[in-house]
């Protein structure tokens, strides 16, 4: 699904809330290891906590696009209803700005208003908690998904410092002009001067995205397996750090201008002949925001393979082969679990169509079935991708190879060059219930940027 920042004020006064505006970060240490739980949705949405001033809300946290964006309580009627949304006057720390934009995710737009407040990657008291962190509060959307989910927001995990020029617009009301940038001040909050509101703007977020403003280096996203309803998990800290410092880790560099992209260059089902789409290179994206696995246009042999193959009522699918991904000298394995749903007692194949280039050939997304299968850890130190092995429940799964680990995050080698077989359980070749109506998409094809 496609479409926090660096911190600039330090202090928040008990007293009313008046801001009194630095530079200095906050900072949580790379060894302190925090998790939010996702939640699992129908099979195609997770949901985390996320924290603004002193109300939460269920988000995606989504690796495809780059901004806070929550319902509001300016967007009425089937916008919020049976949804929790932000609201700034509960807000003692927030701070207003007139400046709007307009989003085009796959699913539809949203034009939302700019804020600022204090915001938390899971609870309130969090670690991964940051003052004056830029929001956009959603006044209007035509995203038909989201009017039947439950979700409140989409929390941005793309790895650039700085809002891609392109990924958003901004919207100016008809019949009002383009206006300066007014933040403001909340009604709990002291008046500022003009000289600390002309430091506020030149320090504030502005286009930057969200995570660098936290310090984060390195997170992982690992969604669990053994269950139709199991959640997932969103990771910081010392274990995402050690898992790609590990040898044992499939590690590839993010080649993406702004997406978390990497070289695709073989694809395959394992002992079929069929011509391979990645032979001349393809792009992959590893999206938390997209349901299932996205292919380009000159794939569909190997989805009408599956198609032939696959029996109506799934009765066939141990006889289906396991999907192959060659990346970096690696090859990721997938078994039929993760290109296999199961909608309205039917089986179907989970490829979503996607028809957008990349500067290495055609795009692929790696959704959230890939993530089920692979702990993935997202560096944006390094700017590299590390894929280990998961188990069903979302811990180290040993190879034959594997001596006793050193340490509690020490994931089999599959890297190096070689392949080595993955060996999947009977559950591996059963279909996950899924709900169709609720499947995020992958990014839109219009004004792709890879």
């Amino acid at each position: 699904m496609a479409p926090l920042s660096k911190v600039v004020a330090a202090a928040l006064v008990c007293s009313g809330y008046s801001l009194s505006i630095g530079r200095r970060h906050l900072k949580p240490a790379d060894d302190e290891d925090y998790s939010v739980k996702l939640e699992n949705v129908m099979g195609v949405q997770y949901h985390g906590q996320f924290s603004v001033g002193n109300q939460s809300f269920p988000v995606i946290y989504d690796t495809g696009s780059f901004e806070v964006v929550l319902l509001s309580k300016h967007c009425g009627g089937a916008c919020i209803a049976g949804k929790t949304i932000y609201d700034e006057s509960l807000s003692t720390s927030f701070v207003s700005g007139t400046e709007m934009m307009k989003v085009t995710y796959a699913s539809g737009s949203a034009v939302s208003r700019k804020g600022f407040d204090v915001v938390a990657l899971g609870s309130a008291e969090s670690p991964y908690r940051v003052p004056n962190m830029s929001i956009w509060q959603v006044v209007e959307h035509e995203i038909a998904v989201w009017n039947r989910a439950t979700f409140s927001g989409i929390v941005g995990l793309a790895y650039p410092k700085l809002m891609p020029a392109g990924f958003r617009a901004p919207y100016y009301p008809e019949g009002h002009e383009k206006v300066p940038r007014d933040l403001g001040n909340s009604g709990n909050s002291t008046s500022k001067s003009d000289e600390e509101n002309e430091d506020w703007t030149k320090n504030a977020p502005g286009g930057r995205a969200s995570l660098s403003s936290m310090g984060v280096n390195y997170f992982a996203i690992c969604l669990e397996r053994n269950g139709p309803h199991k959640p997932g998990w969103l990771s910081f800290g010392k274990t995402p750090a050690n898992v790609a410092k590990d040898p044992g880790s499939v590690s590839v560099p993010v080649v993406g201008k702004v997406h978390w992209g990497i070289k695709l260059n073989g694809v395959s089902f394992d002992g079929v002949d069929l011509e391979d789409p990645c032979a001349d290179g393809c792009g992959a994206i590893v999206d938390s925001g997209t349901s299932f696995l996205a292919v380009p246009p000159n794939a569909k042999p190997l989805v009408k393979y599956i198609e032939d193959k696959m029996a109506p009522d799934c009765s066939n699918l141990g006889e289906l082969p396991t999907l192959l991904f060659e990346v970096d000298g690696a090859t990721l394995e997938l078994p039929p679990m993760t290109y296999i749903v199961r909608i309205a007692g039917y089986c179907q194949t989970a490829f979503m169509d996607m028809d957008s280039k990349s500067q290495f050939g055609p795009v692929w997304i790696f959704g959230m079935p890939f993530l089920r299968y692979y702990y993935t850890v997202f560096d944006r130190k390094d700017l590299k991708i590390h894929f280990a092995r998961s188990t069903p429940t979302c811990e180290r799964e040993l190879g034959e190879e594997d001596e006793e680990p050193t340490n509690d995050v020490h994931f089999a080698t599959v890297g190096g060059g070689m392949r080595m077989k993955r060996s999947f359980a009977s559950s591996d070749f059963q279909a996950l219930e899924a709900v169709k109506e609720a499947a995020l998409p992958p990014p839109p094809s219009k004004g792709f940027v890879f």
